[in-house]
């Protein structure tokens, strides 16, 4: 996976509902982007995320959960 599809992911979160799926991440990812070379598709998705447990928790079967930010 690419530098740039990382940072996208990253900054598509921040657009998402408290609950998504991993096919409406990558939805948002090619409406904001669109459909170049450096777009992976949702395994690719679902690993990274599966790797950020400070981001996003799973809940089931291509489903996360945002995690609640804590105030300082």
């Amino acid at each position: 996976m690419n530098e740039f599809f990382k940072k996208w992911i990253i900054e598509t979160l921040n657009d998402m509902p408290y609950e998504f799926t991993v096919s409406d991440l990558l939805a948002n990812i090619v409406e904001k982007r669109g459909t170049t070379s450096y777009i992976g598709n949702s395994q690719q998705i679902g690993y990274y995320l599966s790797k950020r447990e400070d981001l996003v928790t799973r809940i089931g079967d291509g489903v996360y959960r945002m995690l609640e930010k804590e105030e300082e």
